[in-house]
């Protein structure tokens, strides 16, 4: 089987209200709040599964420049793949069917705030994050409920 985690940034791992600026660690890249990196932590020490990037900040960067961001915020896998952007921007929704429908992956678990994702047809392979508080210890325990469900 081979499973996928797909990862958003902001306000999953990133938590920056709208209104204010990033912080920026050393190397130059938004700080990811620490809880959400030790829940991720948790998540993919269980989870067999590649990681993928979904957010729209993969734009600029390459996947090696966010394995060395990864690497230094301490998560313990390097990302897998980046989902292809497209030219004009597309809502998340349409950039998931194209991902799924293009990668040959038998289980997913999208990690994401999204709100346009409401409309997905099956929402039981999402944990939807709040962008304010990213991805706790709540929701570490929902992700790990969904992927007990995955096909085996």
């Amino acid at each position: 089987m081979k499973n996928v985690i797909l990862l958003d940034l902001d306000g999953v791992m990133i938590i920056t209200p709208p209104w204010r600026k990033d912080y920026i660690d050393e190397d130059g890249y938004s700080r990811f709040k620490s809880d959400a990196i030790t829940n991720l932590n948790k998540l993919l020490s269980i989870a067999d599964a590649d990681l993928w990037l979904i957010s729209a900040r993969r734009r600029g960067y390459t996947l090696e420049q966010f394995n060395v961001f990864f690497k230094n915020r301490k998560i313990e896998k390097e990302l897998n793949g980046m989902v292809s952007t497209y030219f004009e921007y597309i809502p998340r929704i349409e950039e998931l069917k194209g991902f799924l429908e293009d990668e040959q992956f038998d289980n997913y678990l999208l990690i994401d705030d999204d709100s346009s994702l409401e409309g997905l047809d099956d929402k039981n392979f999402w944990v939807k994050t709040h962008p304010l508080i990213g991805f706790t210890e709540e929701k570490l325990n929902e992700a790990i409920e969904k992927i007990k469900h995955w096909k085996k």
